[in-house]
């Protein structure tokens, strides 16, 4: 892999061991009756954080993003601090993936705006917002699966800013169209493994579903060999459509939908999730 070489295979062996702004886009209503149920798991976990090495976390001014690991495990307090655990041990073992993890870094530039990810601009029948990605449009040559993953991060972290995507989650389509065995070939099974480990359990959004479609043969066998060393959980989160855009209708209504999902949506410009990232850290209107 060209970028990021320095990156060591036994730390990757070793965590397949382990259990491990400008808002261009409407937002939802927030549900207030969870404001009580909050404040007590809030409360719950900082008296957690205080005794387990985190006190720097129990402080006034970072309730706002304990607050995020709350939401992703259903105001756990135990579960979300376990989250919040393992999401600092995941950044402290590959600290070099998070290095200027931002829209200015240039290779997640490209990414983006190859649309990995794009973000609906509407929301599904359960006010979740929609990601998706047409694998096709990865340029193998201009940047790896680390950098896709990065743009990832990079948007997801802006996504959860918002109370509202904290609480409803997020679904995923991954539209497989076209995309070629030569594409393939720059996916590693292990690194990817690892890659969705770090969503599941050291990033703290709710991913409630993954949807592929057209998928061929060799992304089925890529997965067949993934799915074993992920949680049964997560396994159910995978859904694989093949070729039938009916099912998919099924759980996306066609009117949230661009024309290259078979919605009734114009085709999605990747361009305006990429200004939308880059005026909200600037604070300014692209």
């Amino acid at each position: 892999m060209a970028e990021y070489a320095e990156y060591q295979q036994h730390n990757m062996d070793n965590i397949l061991h382990k259990n491990c702004g400008v808002d261009l886009f409407p937002r939802p209503c927030h549900n207030p009756t969870k404001k009580n149920t909050q404040a007590e798991a809030l409360s719950k976990l900082k008296k957690l954080l205080m005794t387990h090495g985190f006190a720097f976390l129990a402080e006034k001014d970072k309730e706002a993003f304990i607050t995020m690991f709350l939401y992703a495990r259903k105001m756990n307090e135990n579960q979300a601090l376990i989250l919040i655990q393992n999401y600092y041990q995941f950044r402290k073992e590959h600290n070099l993936w998070f290095c200027r993890l931002e829209p200015y870094d240039p290779k997640i530039q490209m990414a983006i705006q190859d649309g990995f990810p794009s973000v609906l601009p509407n929301l599904d029948r359960r006010s979740r917002r929609v990601l998706f990605m047409v694998c096709s449009q990865w340029n193998t040559e201009r940047y790896c699966l680390l950098t896709i993953y990065r743009a990832l991060l990079v948007s997801l972290e802006h996504l959860i800013k918002e109370v509202n995507n904290q609480y409803n989650g997020f679904v995923f389509i991954v539209d497989w169209t076209n995309f070629t065995a030569r594409q393939a070939m720059n996916i590693s099974p292990r690194l990817l493994h690892v890659m969705l480990q770090g969503l599941q359990d050291c990033f703290p959004a709710k991913i409630k579903a993954v949807h592929f479609i057209n998928q061929p043969w060799y992304i089925d066998g890529l997965m067949s060999v993934i799915k074993p060393f992920l949680k049964e959980k997560t396994k159910n989160k995978i859904i694989m459509h093949g070729l039938n855009l009916n099912t998919l209708h099924e759980y996306f209504p066609k009117d949230i939908l661009p024309s290259e999902l078979g919605g009734e949506q114009p085709p999605y410009d990747s361009r305006i999730w990429l200004k939308s990232l880059l005026g909200s850290s600037l604070g300014v209107d692209l």
